[in-house]
């Protein structure tokens, strides 16, 4: 086993420190991030830039040779795809708010384990 000593309790705290300060500016940053986002999402102009882009999706699909059924199909799953964004970013965003939110503990024991190595 190697002891610590005082450079490298400096050293522990310093990277601690280091962490804290980053978690403190996720903190305040990532839910107005969030807030933005979802504003952009479900607003009428978002409303309205997805249609076109699932139609130009669907238009190049069928220009392309695929089946219109299966434009259709692929169409809409697009669609899914991007309005699921929409309920996982306030899902994330509770999450962070959250203390000792999923993450910061695993992250925690894997700078543990990669000190001890």
């Amino acid at each position: 086993m190697v002891e610590v000593g005082e450079e490298g309790r400096k050293r522990k705290t310093s990277d601690a420190e280091e962490v804290a300060e980053v978690m403190t500016a996720l903190a305040e940053t990532l839910p107005r991030l969030v807030r933005d986002t979802i504003a952009a999402l479900v607003s009428e102009d978002a409303g309205k830039r997805l249609g076109k882009a699932v139609g130009s999706f669907y238009k190049e699909l069928v220009e392309s040779g695929i089946d219109p059924d299966e434009a259709l199909g692929m169409a809409k799953e697009y669609m899914r795809s991007l309005t699921s964004l929409s309920e996982t970013f306030p899902k994330l965003l509770e999450m962070s708010r959250r203390p000792g939110a999923e993450g910061a503990e695993e992250a925690e024991e894997e700078e543990e384990g990669e000190e001890e190595g």
